[in-house]
């Protein structure tokens, strides 16, 4: 880091006397522009230049909405039907598949009606054997609800 002390130390010496004062300028000296006039009017307008080239192709644009459709044509000719021997075995698939399901059909009902009966029959085993015994077993099962102590019931 440079020093902060002057050159020459000790005092400073008188100041020296002043310059001579600027001389003046030419006394015919131009002035500031004024403010802009008002704008004239507008000329005839020029030719159009020649044409220029033609630019490249951009990509292909999304296809527009689709139009209604059209009238609808002429029935052509039936067709041949197929003969019995080449339906008989659809038909045999058909009828054996209408077997099966009419068979799982009954086979469910069956076992729901038999679920029931069994429920039925066991309801009423129940019933009898509820009829036969004292009712003391249910008040073992209960609990008895715990009694609460109220805070402000003591402090009287």
């Amino acid at each position: 880091m440079a020093d902060d002390s002057t050159v020459r130390p000790g005092k400073a010496g008188p100041q020296g006397p002043r310059g001579e004062p600027g001389r003046a300028g030419p006394q015919g000296h131009p002035g500031r522009p004024g403010l802009e006039g008002p704008r004239g009017k507008a000329g005839p307008p020029g030719k159009p230049g020649p044409q220029g080239s033609r630019g490249e192709a951009g990509p292909q644009g999304k296809p527009g909405v689709k139009g209604e459709a059209g009238p609808r044509g002429e029935a052509g000719p039936p067709g041949q039907l197929p003969s019995i021997e080449q339906v008989m075995p659809w038909l045999h698939l058909i009828f054996d598949a209408w077997e099966d399901h009419r068979r799982a059909r009954e086979a469910a009902e069956r076992e729901a009606r038999e679920a029931a009966e069994r429920e039925a029959a066991e309801q009423e085993a129940l019933a009898a054997l509820s009829d036969a015994e004292p009712d003391d077993s249910d008040d073992d099962d209960r609990r008895e609800k715990k009694k609460k102590k109220h805070k402000d019931k003591d402090r009287k």
